[in-house]
């Protein structure tokens, strides 16, 4: 590693208002797993409201979208404050903006963005369009996120996330003020290559888990889903596909809450061997990917880095993922993993089928194989030297 030694990291997040999510999951983690070992974490925080009224405020918003000379201030108070080797950046919008940038220029401290979603090339941050995956705007002026009102189906909404993007490329703030940025996977390395981040400041750093060891306990003839139950999870399309293949022998587990549970509930009445759970705890999810054969995921959005694949790959557990996005890179399908076509009820249905029919030495050998994976690539212990190699990379550019 090249560098000086990476004493203490100020984290900069802008909080969601409807939800945790993995975003704040990922931060915390971070920040523990630096902490661990013997790294000084500060953190500054600031909250979107559950809702802006008067169209003062929202003019104000809708400016602070693209730039807030405000939030620059208070960054640059924090880090005066911290007096952090470097600035870690998870998230920006709606407050923060990309002028968090500038207020590390202008203290001298290098600043590394992990790069959660894609809101820095798609109006939307996840590259769907009318529930399907889309990059009309990835590397092109966002017309389209204009045409389509990509952001809450609504142009005067659109417009200053448009806006956000075109003038912090013109301004260089994407290009020249952040001097790092973490990918998630080499997946979302190409597309924001081809947005025109530049290629030499883009590090892959996939997200962790815990290391628990892998499952001794006895497998059981099960799949598990874990995820909200909306649209770009592809709930339907898993239920239309059990009730297609419904394996001899098998059952699969929901996980989870959301909008579209109530009417897929209804809809899988007649079929004792899908099960739905709602929300449970951390350990009956845990118990779940322990005890189960196989994870599924049927999502029909780009996932970033579910952190569910990577708790299945330490605990052995091979996962049946759509084909798309980074999802069969981390799954390293068709060897460890399976995929299907995404959104393809038929597909998904002849891939849990030829899941369920292999082979036990098969399935122990694939077992293995995640778990070797996840030894090599997403331990807490690979994370920090990755983490701490990227920092030092940043420092030193």
């Amino acid at each position: 590693m090249s560098g000086a030694p990476i004493k203490k990291v100020l984290q900069v997040h802008n909080r969601y208002v409807w939800s945790p999510g993995g975003e704040i999951s990922v931060l915390e983690s971070e920040a523990e797993l630096l902490r661990a070992n013997g790294v000084e974490v500060d953190q500054f925080f600031v909250d979107n409201e559950a809702e802006i009224s008067g169209i003062g405020n929202k003019i104000k918003v809708a400016k602070n979208i693209v730039w807030s000379s405000d939030s620059l201030n208070r960054v640059r108070q924090a880090i005066q404050k911290s007096k952090p080797d470097i600035v870690h950046v998870h998230n920006f919008f709606i407050h923060i903006s990309p002028s968090v940038y500038k207020a590390c220029n202008l203290e001298k401290v290098p600043v590394v963005q992990t790069l959660h979603n894609f809101r820095t090339c798609c109006a939307a941050a996840n590259l769907m369009r009318d529930n399907h995956t889309c990059q009309d705007c990835v590397g092109k002026f966002p017309s389209p996120a204009l045409k389509h009102k990509c952001y809450r189906g609504s142009l005067a909404a659109t417009v200053p996330l448009v806006l956000m993007q075109q003038v912090n490329r013109w301004n260089g703030s994407f290009t020249q003020r952040c001097n790092g940025y973490i990918c998630l996977s080499d997946f979302a390395k190409e597309i924001f290559t081809r947005s025109g981040l530049p290629n030499p400041k883009l590090h892959v750093k996939p997200n962790f888990a815990t290391d628990h060891g892998a499952s001794t306990k006895p497998r059981e003839n099960k799949m598990v889903f874990i995820g909200r139950i909306v649209d770009e999870k592809g709930p339907h399309v898993l239920v239309d596909a059990w009730l297609k293949a419904q394996p001899q022998g098998w059952t699969c587990h929901i996980l989870g809450e959301g909008d579209m549970k109530d009417d897929l509930m209804a809809k899988s009445k007649d079929c004792p061997s899908l099960q739905w759970h709602g929300w449970v705890s951390k350990e009956e999810v845990e118990e779940f990917i322990q005890t189960s054969k196989f994870v599924i995921m049927t999502s029909t959005c780009y996932e970033g880095f579910p952190l569910a694949l990577a708790e299945a790959l330490s605990y052995g557990t091979p996962a049946i993922v759509p084909n798309h996005g980074a999802m069969p890179e981390i799954m390293q399908t068709p060897n460890i993993g399976f995929s299907a076509e995404p959104s393809n009820p038929d597909d998904f249905a002849k891939v849990i089928t030829q899941a369920t029919q292999i082979p036990d030495q098969e399935w122990q050998n694939r077992s293995q194989a995640a778990r070797q994976r996840f030894e090599q690539n997403y331990t807490p212990e690979a994370n920090f030297q990755a983490l701490i190699e990227i920092y030092q990379k940043v420092q030193s550019a």
